[in-house]
C-alpha cells in the first residue's frame, strides 16, 4: 500500500491512505497527463493549473529545466517530468502546465512548474484501487519516487522534494 502526503506517495502500512500522518479512506489526487505516461500527485500539491505561456530560458540548464516562467508575480522554474525519466521533451509548447506547491518553506523554490500534454483528471485514490508497480524501473533518478498501478495504468509519482533540492543547486 501506499502513504499519500501532500507532495509525493510514499510506501506504508496496508489498507492506509494518510496525509499529515492521519489516515483516510480515500485521497483526491491529479493524474498528470505527459507524452507517453501519467504522473499523480495528491490535489494539496498542485496550487494552479494555467495555459502555457514561453519560459525565459535559463542558460546551461539541464535538459529537463525548459525555464522559468512568470507566475503571480514569481518566477517559477519550468520543469518537463519526461526529461527528468530520460525520455525527450516532446513538446515544449503543451497545452497546459501544472504549478506544484512546494511544502519546506523554502523561499527560493516555493513553486515548481511542470509541462503538461493534456488536461489532468481528478481520481480518488484509496487503499484498494492503487499499488506500487515494482516492474517500473526508476533508472537512478532521485526526483521520481517509484511508479503505481491504478485501474487506468501506471502512473509516474514524482519526488517533488528532491526536485526542488536539485532547482535550488542551479541556481536559477
Amino acid at each position: 500500500m501506499v502513504d499519500i502526503t501532500d507532495i509525493s506517495i510514499h510506501r506504508a502500512n496496508k489498507g492506509q491512505v494518510s496525509v499529515h500522518g492521519k489516515e483516510y479512506q480515500a485521497v483526491h489526487c491529479l493524474s498528470i497527463p505527459l507524452h507517453n505516461k501519467n504522473a499523480l500527485l495528491p490535489n494539496a500539491a498542485v496550487a494552479e493549473v494555467i495555459a502555457y505561456s514561453e519560459p525565459d530560458m535559463v542558460a546551461d540548464g539541464p535538459n529537463w529545466l525548459l525555464g522559468n516562467l512568470q507566475w503571480r508575480d514569481r518566477k517559477v522554474p519550468l520543469v518537463s517530468l519526461e526529461a527528468l525519466t530520460g525520455d525527450d521533451v516532446v513538446d515544449k509548447n503543451g497545452p497546459r502546465i501544472a504549478v506544484l506547491n512546494t511544502l519546506n518553506s523554502n523561499p527560493k523554490v516555493p513553486y515548481i512548474a511542470v509541462l503538461l500534454q493534456g488536461i489532468p483528471s481528478l481520481t480518488l485514490v484509496q487503499p484498494e484501487n492503487i499499488k506500487w508497480d515494482e516492474g517500473q524501473k526508476i533508472q537512478g533518478n532521485n526526483s521520481v519516487a517509484g511508479y503505481v498501478t491504478l485501474e487506468d495504468g501506471t502512473a509516474l509519482i514524482p519526488d517533488i522534494d528532491n526536485l526542488e533540492q536539485r532547482i535550488e543547486k542551479l541556481h536559477v
